[in-house]
C-alpha cells in the first residue's frame, strides 16, 4: 500500500481566513448615512430641535469613522494576507466616506470661514450703525453677534447705483420676493440714517459704483400687497428673514437704502439668529443678494439663489 501511494504527487485543500467584521463595517457605513439623511430631514420638518440633531450627526460621524477605520484595516488585510471579504470591506470603505462627506465639506467650511454668525457691507457695521438700524423686536444678543476682534466678521462689498432710491427699492423688493425672503417690516425716513448722511456716512468706502439702471418689467409686478404702506422716501429700511436651503436655519438680513443727491447707496447686514457659527452661509446671502440686485437692475432675468 506504501509502495503504490507513494509517488503520486501530493495534493492538498487549504482553508482561506473570511473577514469577521467586514459586513459590520458595511452596516456602519449605510446606517450612518440613512441617519444622516433623516436628521436633515426630520429637522428641516421641524420634528427635532437643533441639540438632537447634533447629537445624530455626532452619533453618524462616530459610525462613520469606526466603519471607516475597521475598512482599512481589513482591504489591508485581505491585499497582504490573502484574506476573503475584500467587496464587503471595500463597500463599507466606500459607504464610510460618503456617510463623512458632508463632515468633511463643514469642516472645510469652518476652515474657510470666520468663526462668527453675522455679515455685512461696509456701511453696515453693526458697532457704527447700532442706533440706525435698532429695533426692540430684533435687538440680538451679542453671543448671536458674535463680533470679536481676533475673527472679524464677513464683509461684503455694498452698492452705490446712479439711480432714485424709491426705483432702487422696487427692485430691492423684487430681488426679495424671487429670493423667497420674509419681508418683517419697512421702515421709511429714519432720522438718525439723515444725520448720518449729512455727516457722510454712507460707506462709500464699502460701496462699488453701478451704471444707470434699466427698469424691469417684472417690477411693476409687485403687487400692492408687497408695497403697502410704503411711499416714495430718499430712504428705506427692510427687515427681512432669510433661511438656507439644507436646515431652514433663519437670519435677519437688514437692508438699508440711502439717496444722496443723484446717488443711491444700498447696504446690508445679516445675521444667524440660531447659530453660533455660520459657516460663511450669511456672507453667501449677502453676495447671493446684491448679485441677485445687480441683474434686477440691469433688466436680465434672475434666477436667485
Amino acid at each position: 500500500m506504501t509502495l503504490a501511494f507513494g509517488n503520486l504527487p501530493v495534493r492538498g485543500h487549504y482553508l482561506r481566513k473570511r473577514l469577521r467584521l467586514a459586513g459590520f463595517a458595511r452596516w456602519l457605513g449605510l446606517f450612518a448615512i440613512v441617519l444622516v439623511v433623516a436628521g436633515f430631514t426630520v429637522f428641516r420638518l421641524g420634528g427635532i430641535e437643533p441639540r438632537a440633531l447634533a447629537g445624530l450627526l455626532i452619533l453618524s460621524a462616530a459610525m462613520a469613522t469606526l466603519g471607516l477605520v475597521i475598512a482599512v484595516w481589513g482591504i489591508a488585510r485581505v491585499w497582504f494576507g490573502g484574506l476573503l471579504g475584500g467587496g464587503k470591506v471595500i463597500a463599507a470603505f466606500v459607504l464610510s466616506l460618503v456617510a463623512l462627506a458632508p463632515f468633511l465639506f463643514a469642516a472645510w467650511l469652518a476652515v474657510e470661514n470666520p468663526r462668527a454668525n453675522v455679515a455685512y457691507s461696509e456701511g453696515m457695521e453693526p458697532d457704527a450703525v447700532a442706533d440706525v438700524i435698532a429695533s426692540a423686536d430684533r435687538t440680538l444678543p451679542r453671543w448671536q453677534r458674535a463680533i470679536s476682534a481676533e475673527d472679524a466678521p464677513s464683509i461684503v462689498t455694498g452698492r452705490r447705483y446712479l439711480a432714485a432710491a424709491p426705483e432702487i427699492y422696487k427692485a430691492v423688493r423684487l430681488a426679495l420676493a424671487e429670493k423667497g425672503w420674509t419681508v418683517d417690516e419697512v421702515v421709511l425716513g429714519d432720522p438718525q440714517e439723515r444725520a448720518d448722511r449729512q455727516a457722510g456716512d454712507l460707506g462709500v468706502s464699502g460701496t462699488v459704483t453701478v451704471p444707470i439702471p434699466t427698469s424691469r418689467t417684472e417690477a411693476e409686478q409687485i403687487s400692492a400687497a408687497d408695497l403697502a404702506g410704503t411711499r416714495d422716501s430718499d430712504q428705506y429700511r427692510i427687515d427681512a428673514t432669510a433661511r438656507d436651503m439644507l436646515l431652514g436655519l433663519p437670519s435677519a438680513v437688514t437692508i438699508r437704502i440711502v439717496e444722496d443727491g443723484r446717488e443711491t447707496f444700498v447696504d446690508a447686514r445679516s445675521t444667524s439668529l440660531q447659530i453660533e457659527i455660520d459657516f460663511g452661509q450669511n456672507r453667501r446671502f449677502l453676495q447671493s443678494f446684491f448679485a441677485d440686485l445687480d441683474t434686477a437692475l440691469a433688466g436680465q432675468v434672475s434666477t436667485g439663489s
